[in-house]
């Protein structure tokens, strides 16, 4: 059944959100500094943006005709499929956009891939299981749209967080890194319970 399911869901699904997106973190991730090697504090800001807004662009994928009332097919096998599909693919643009900025870093530059694909983890679930909530109360993109601004405003808010506790630390492996990255590796599951809940059958 998962296969019946993946052509129809991947013409149903709505990627003109993940398109641009894609497009925008590939001109960020080039036209920035252009011509000049990249600091790794810039690194980790230009892939901070592209998770967050990849992200958010994924949550569109959960809102559409197909996403809600009754159908012969769970709606938590059609919800999990459809993230997996957006979730997957804001990963990979993610992913290239980390190699090509890791490209253009100075030799020796520390900037660990795990960590930063934890941060984006979050980032991701936290904008999959918002937009799985709202579209069990609204229709169309409104839900899509709640769903990025929950994610964007709880970004937001740990930035206001003093230093000691900020979870965005600006030099890699240095400072508060290391407890920011404990914090966000126990916060990593919690989004995907919560979307896990939140993509229950409606019946």
């Amino acid at each position: 059944m998962p296969l019946l399911l993946l052509r129809p869901l991947v013409r149903a699904i709505s990627w003109a959100p993940l398109a641009v997106v894609t497009l925008f973190t590939a001109a960020l991730v080039t036209l920035a500094d252009y011509g000049q090697p990249l600091t790794a504090g810039m690194g980790l800001v230009l892939l901070r943006v592209s998770g967050t807004l990849l992200a958010s662009a994924a949550a569109f994928a959960l809102v559409d005709a197909m996403s809600g009332g009754a159908q012969p097919v769970s709606h938590r096998l059609r919800q999990a499929e459809r993230c997996l599909l957006a979730g997957g693919a804001a990963v990979a643009v993610w992913l290239g956009a980390f190699a090509y900025v890791l490209s253009r870093l100075p030799d020796g530059a520390l900037f660990p891939v795990g960590d930063m694909l934890i941060e984006v983890g979050v980032c991701l679930g936290i904008g999959l299981a918002a937009a799985a909530t709202a579209v069990r109360y609204a229709p169309g993109r409104q839900a899509a749209m709640a769903a990025v601004v929950v994610q964007l405003a709880l970004v937001l808010a740990t930035i206001l967080l003093p230093p000691e506790v900020r979870l965005w630390p600006p030099t890699c492996g240095f400072g508060h890194w290391d407890e920011a990255h404990r914090f966000w590796l126990f916060a990593l599951p919690v989004p995907y319970l919560w979307l896990m809940v939140s993509g229950r059958d409606l019946r």
